[in-house]
């Protein structure tokens, strides 16, 4: 049985995660570090190793289990997992320190797609691991750097195959939903929300600057300012009957995300 997650605002994909209590984790041993999101900057990619993986379903990530537990660490040290049907296994989850990347186990989210060697991963397990970034992005109000394991530590992983993919900036196969995140309806002037930081990242990055005290959480009148910018050179996406539009709308969120090279 899958559990949708609680979405801090909507996406054009959906991300449904196994829970560890469905696909059978073990407790922990010990209890691993919580991690705000606030804290998290990173995405990490990672595969199983040499050898190909040809199993799906629960069995992966209790794999993983028995051998992180025989490392002596607290359970399945990646965030999420993500097999070849393209399903999404809880591991740390959101808010709890990772190990799987010294040095980026607080910054960054881990997300192991389970395949070996030369393997081809699936469409089906990129779509996943591309919803995973996404959801990441929107919960943490920021883009996040894309990484494959071998670009913090010394490894072959996460193999050439997902490495060429993560360089490419991750995109959906076949194009379309998850490349842009969806703007949630209280995003507006005088809110306090994450994906405020988002907006005041993207409009700098497209030329709307200067925003002085960006970047927080608070839609205040520098950002409007950025964003009444944008509209007066995309005056398509401005409000009807308003001459200085000051609050960023769906279609105007998604054009400056493309914009900005989100």
């Amino acid at each position: 049985m899958r559990r949708g997650l609680s979405h801090a605002w909507r996406h054009t994909l959906s991300v449904n995660i196994i829970p560890r209590s469905s696909w059978g984790a073990k407790p922990w041993n010990g209890t691993p570090n919580s991690v705000g999101l606030s804290e998290r900057t990173e995405f990490y990619i990672h595969y199983d190793g040499g050898t190909p993986v040809n199993r799906t379903g629960n069995w992966v990530p209790k794999a993983i289990e028995r051998e992180h537990l025989a490392n002596g660490w607290a359970g399945v040290g990646y965030n999420f997992v993500v097999d070849q049907n393209g399903s999404i296994y809880e591991g740390r989850g959101w808010n709890l320190q990772g190990a799987h990347c010294p040095g980026h186990n607080r910054s960054a989210i881990g997300v192991q797609i389970a395949i070996g060697g030369d393997q081809a991963p699936s469409d089906a397990a990129l779509r996943s691991a591309r919803a995973l970034y996404d959801e990441a992005c929107a919960k943490t109000g920021r883009q996040l750097s894309k990484h494959g394991h071998r670009d913090g530590f010394a490894t072959e992983c996460p193999g050439g195959r997902l490495y060429a993919w993560v360089k490419a900036g991750m995109p959906t196969p076949g194009g379309g939903g998850g490349d842009t995140v969806a703007l949630d309806p209280v995003v507006k002037p005088g809110a306090n929300h994450p994906q405020v930081r988002l907006l005041q990242e993207l409009l700098i990055k497209a030329g709307y600057g200067p925003i002085p005290g960006a970047v927080t959480d608070f839609y205040g009148v520098n950002t409007q300012a950025a964003v009444a910018r944008f509209h007066d050179r995309h005056p398509e996406f401005k409000s009807a009957g308003v001459s200085r539009d000051v609050a960023i709308g769906g279609r105007g969120f998604a054009a400056l995300q493309k914009e900005a090279g989100r």
